[in-house]
């Protein structure tokens, strides 16, 4: 079980793990590379001002994100993303890993249903679904998220998604507790 207050932690150190990462970001794509960092501080800026459970901080993320104009596939795939996550999160002070779960396979779907309306980036949805079978496979509470951001770094590689990217960076900010 991970408290409600570890996973705002988690959050905020994904955000700054992209936003430290702007620069490798822009080599990526130059227009993506700022979007993305808007994304995360949005994220980060709902996160902080959260007072709510679990469901309220993922909730108060997927609004803060909707609420930016969607400029690029990029943003649209957070957008699809964290609304899934949103959707799966438990309405409760901790988080298991079968939530974890469940809210990365949401999240993986939403994202794989705005591809098929022509909206989003599929190489994200790649990273994602690497993520969602890494973190599958793990069997430990706190590993499943150094598993899951070892497997979408492991997807990114190369990558000239600039959402493929960041959300690996995401994933490596979240598994630091």
């Amino acid at each position: 079980m991970i408290e409600r207050d570890g996973i705002a932690v988690r959050l905020l150190h994904a955000c700054v793990e992209v936003i430290t990462s702007e620069d490798e970001l822009m080599q990526v794509d130059a227009a993506g590379g700022p979007v993305m960092v808007e994304v995360v501080s949005a994220i980060s800026s709902a996160v902080a001002a959260c007072n709510g459970d679990v469901l309220d901080l993922f909730d108060d993320a997927s609004r803060s994100v909707s609420r930016l104009e969607p400029s690029s596939g990029a943003a649209q795939f957070w957008d699809a993303w964290l609304e899934g996550l949103a959707e799966a999160a438990p309405n409760d002070d901790e988080m298991t890993l079968e939530d974890f779960r469940a809210m990365l396979a949401l999240g993986r779907d939403e994202v794989a249903r705005a591809l098929e309306s022509g909206l989003g980036d599929a190489a994200a949805l790649d990273v994602l679904v690497a993520a969602c079978e890494a973190a599958d496979a793990s069997e430990d509470d706190l590993e499943v998220f150094d598993d899951a951001a070892d497997a979408a770094e492991e997807a990114a590689d190369g990558s000239t998604s600039v959402a493929a990217v960041s959300l690996a960076r995401f994933l490596r900010g979240l598994a630091q507790a």
